[in-house]
């Protein structure tokens, strides 16, 4: 039991560093105007003065390519959270690598 608990810790700080490097990494490289953080296991991106149904695919498919292009050898998967000031969100996850 206190092995198991040693070792959800250690995934917790390794998840928790990743999340804090993908933010860094995104906020050097997103093109749109938006405010990143992490939150809650969760990478947040709050996007502004954007049609957010017209980008969310290029939203999506750049946060991917950013990922992709710095960690490309993922041990967790991320949740990432679209949001505009209003109340338009999207949820998704990128996985871990294979």
């Amino acid at each position: 039991m206190g092995k198991t608990l040693f070792n959800d810790a250690l995934n917790q700080n390794s998840m928790k560093k990743l999340r804090s490097k993908v933010v860094r990494a995104l906020k050097r490289e997103f093109t749109f105007e938006c405010t990143i953080s992490s939150r809650m296991n969760q990478v947040i991106l709050n996007v502004k003065n954007i049609d957010f149904e017209q980008h969310l695919g290029q939203l999506i498919q750049q946060t991917q390519l950013i990922i992709d292009k710095y960690f490309p050898q993922r041990e967790e998967h991320l949740c990432l959270v679209i949001q505009t000031n209003g109340n338009q969100q999207n949820t998704f996850k990128i996985w871990k690598s294979v």
